[in-house]
């Protein structure tokens, strides 16, 4: 049986998490929730928009990743990124890393302008690779925060680029040994490549300024069809998603073929999920670059569907295992087997 790795569950997240926040104060604008890629908090008459998110599925370009990651965090809110907070976990005799890590973080935040303010490094005992933990602050330029909650039934939900971005790459680096016999260097190179396409920051950023944006959403562990589902238990509406609509980059699919994945269930960094009134929709897709109209919202009543390619109607009931993690458990399963 695959362990359950990745996002606590829904249920244990809003009894033991969320019911334990400290003070209540009247200056946190959004405090967490489930579903939410950051909090908002008011210093001064300005809105501050803070995320954390940490990197452990990936075991390569943890530093870019940390940046990019959490920095779309703050975009989807409305909030340009500009502060970011780091801590480093090194195991014993892997200091000799991280020279590459800090030049990734560096090049990262470079290139997205945005100041490392304060941080921590350490040597940890009993991890068995470098583990990174950032938190990223903004500044509010929407003319509000825009949270994952704002979906309302009738709205559309549209996707950027494409989907599981950061899965082909972590997948083409990471399980580099067991693609090598099924696809050519050339496919694991250019795949290896989607990293750089990580940041949402442009298409996140235009939506919040120009268009009227119900919701937005950072799309990671479950993929496509997880972040829709955390869109639509935030907003207490449900979802019906058109696999046939999403589309999938020829690096990805052939990826996903060859390990026997669901790119629509993978870690998808890199894409941005939004919910617009219809009309707004149609004229978001004309002006934004690589938005497409992947499904819509509905009342709650009707569940959350996915139509697959074929026809068939998958319903979708709980948060989703990311394919990441059931590829990460069993690889740990075939390595035990074979040391039994």
């Amino acid at each position: 049986m695959v362990r359950k790795l990745g996002k606590i569950e829904k249920r244990v997240l809003e009894e033991v998490v969320l019911k334990r926040l400290g003070y209540r104060r009247r200056d946190v604008l959004v405090p967490p929730r489930f579903g939410e890629d950051a909090a908002a908090i008011r210093i001064d008459g300005k809105t501050v928009v803070a995320a954390m998110d940490p990197i452990t599925g990936s075991g390569t370009r943890i530093g870019w990743l940390s940046v990019h990651v959490n920095a779309n965090d703050v975009a989807v809110m409305g909030a340009e990124p500009r502060w970011f907070s780091l801590t480093i976990l090194l195991p014993e005799d892997h200091l000799g890393e991280l020279e590459g890590i800090m030049d990734e973080v560096h090049k990262a935040c470079r290139k997205l302008k945005i100041a490392l303010i304060t941080g921590h490094t350490e040597i940890t005992p009993n991890i068995s690779r470098p583990i990174i933990v950032g938190h990223m602050m903004g500044r509010l330029v929407s003319k509000k925060v825009i949270t994952s909650s704002g979906a309302r039934p009738g709205d559309l939900l549209v996707m950027s680029k494409t989907a599981a971005i950061e899965g082909t790459a972590i997948l083409a680096s990471d399980f580099e040994s067991e693609l090598i016999p099924k696809l050519s260097h050339e496919i694991l190179e250019r795949s290896r490549r989607f990293y750089e396409r990580i940041s949402v920051l442009d298409e996140a950023l235009k939506l919040a300024r120009k268009y009227r944006v119900s919701a937005m959403h950072d799309p990671t562990e479950g993929g496509i069809i997880g972040g829709a589902y955390e869109m639509a238990e935030a907003s207490r509406c449900s979802f019906i998603l058109y696999e046939e609509r999403v589309p999938i980059a020829e690096e990805t699919r052939r990826i996903c073929d060859a390990l026997g994945c669901d790119p629509l269930r993978l870690i998808a960094s890199g894409s941005l999920l939004a919910a617009l009134p219809k009309r707004e929709a149609e004229r978001a897709v004309k002006g934004v670059r690589g938005l497409t109209v992947i499904g819509e919202f509905r009342s709650k009543r009707f569940g959350n569907i996915v139509v697959r390619s074929d026809g068939s109607e998958e319903r979708v009931e709980e948060a989703v295992l990311d394919e990441l993690w059931r590829l990460i458990a069993e690889r740990g399963t075939r390595s035990n087997d074979t040391r039994s």
